[in-house]
């Protein structure tokens, strides 16, 4: 059965990802289209963190951060021992799709909306395992190895991200201009107005990290182990592991 929690938060002004939730909700069924066609590489990315997780040989908790749907996050978890899915979200109504789209699975489910920072700073029970796709990027450096430490403390083998990550040298800049120069004449299935949008939610919301800083992050947050396990095919993404 699955259980809706709604949480009360801080003030939109107060929550480090207002600006990305606002954006979010938006541009949702332009997201769509990105994850549909597989722009950004979530075909193999939910094959990657399918194929970690069945290597856990117990049953295990997931914590999915900015879980949004979870339309991917329902497939991903087929055929693992995973006992209970905990996903946190900043927009209600991807909430509500989230609980339709997990409610006969054959695990327990908990879904929460509120700022993910603060709640999993805040939460009193740990995680076997932690995954957040494309979100961490949108907070500053400081509060990126915050979010990390925090889940060190709650997660109990390992955590994974897929993240912006820019080249070896790349200013934020250079990054904002490769993206557009590389990406606007590859994604020919958006209009020139969800073009429009996805390149405002970049250019106001994206703080990419190089890989080096990445995994930095993870081993100053007190991670054992920090590995970059994928890097997709555009150049523009990677996978980081943060083993306890």
């Amino acid at each position: 059965m699955v259980k809706v929690a709604i949480h009360e938060f801080a003030p939109a002004a107060e929550i480090d990802d207002a600006q990305a939730m606002e954006q979010f909700q938006k541009q949702w069924r332009t997201y769509q289209k990105l994850v549909d066609s597989d722009a950004l590489s979530h075909r193999e990315v939910a094959a990657q963190l399918h194929a970690a997780l069945r290597t856990v040989e117990t049953s295990f908790s997931i914590l999915d951060i900015a879980c949004g749907d979870a339309g991917e996050i329902k497939h991903v978890l087929a055929d693992t021992k995973v006992s209970h899915y905990h996903g946190i979200d900043l927009s209600e109504p991807a909430l509500e799709l989230a609980a339709r789209n997990l409610e006969d699975c054959p695990f327990q489910v908990d879904l929460d909306h509120g700022d993910y920072v603060e709640m999993v700073e805040r939460r009193p029970d740990p995680a076997d395992i932690a995954w957040c796709g494309l979100s961490i990027h949108h907070l500053k450096t400081d509060r990126k190895r915050d979010l990390l430490t925090a889940l060190r403390k709650t997660t109990d083998r390992f955590v994974m991200i897929y993240e912006p990550t820019l080249k070896e040298g790349e200013t934020r800049d250079g990054y904002l201009e490769r993206f557009g120069t590389v990406n606007r004449p590859a994604w020919t299935f958006l209009t020139d107005e969800e073009w429009r949008q996805i390149s405002n939610h970049v250019t106001q919301c994206d703080l990419p990290e190089t890989a080096e800083t990445w995994l930095a992050l993870g081993r100053e947050a007190g991670f054992a182990k920090a590995t970059e396990i994928f890097h997709d095919r555009t150049d523009f993404y990677s996978i980081y592991r943060y083993d306890v």
